[in-house]
């Protein structure tokens, strides 16, 4: 069991996260990170796709294979939308997801989508995917807890190393003695 609740959690346009959570104290946070959030997390968001789909009754629902998700064509058909976000009512006893996403259009505008709150529970709600749902936003609010309690975030370089002697270009040094094809010598001296 994790020491916070997550509330709600987004991907923020610069890929970094925003999340308001609980923590073991009770506390309220809101997070807006800092740093770009891993891969394993933006794939976690790619799983809901197909869930944001079908409840806001995008074309593609009809072409989703829901017994296997990662096929190229339902992959390939979904390539437009994207989940951005999800928020999740404070009730324990019967909790209801809200999907927050996007797709974009043939004219490169976008145009927010948001799905209908969702129960998360098979006795109370009417949606036939409400389990698979569940599981796909259990393996998001996992990525958001390790990016704020465990730092998992992408690793980028901050700085390059010219003294690292495995460097095979180490050794190599500037040299005037380029000579320019006729064609570009031309334009060189133009």
């Amino acid at each position: 069991m994790s020491d916070i609740k997550i509330r709600k959690a987004k991907i923020a346009k610069g890929g970094t996260v925003e999340a308001s959570f609980y923590d073991r104290d009770g506390n309220d946070i809101t997070l807006k990170g800092k740093n770009i959030c891993h891969p394993d997390l933006k794939a976690a968001f790619a799983g809901l796709v197909p869930f944001l789909a079908d409840l806001t009754e995008q074309k593609e629902a009809d072409r989703i294979d829901w017994y296997n998700l990662d096929d190229a064509e339902t992959v390939e058909s979904l390539r437009y939308l994207e989940v951005t976000g999800f928020s999740i009512s404070e009730d324990d006893v019967n909790p209801m997801v809200t999907l927050i996403g996007k797709r974009t259009l043939r004219t490169s505008k976008v145009l927010n989508l948001c799905a209908p709150a969702t129960a998360l529970n098979t006795d109370t709600e009417s949606y036939e995917r409400c389990t698979e749902l569940d599981t796909a936003l259990q393996v998001c609010i996992y990525e958001v807890e390790q990016y704020i309690t465990e730092r998992k975030w992408q690793i980028k370089q901050t700085e390059l190393n010219f003294d690292n002697p495995d460097d095979p270009f180490a050794s190599a040094t500037p040299t005037d003695d380029v000579s320019l094809p006729e064609s570009q010598e031309a334009e060189h001296v133009a």
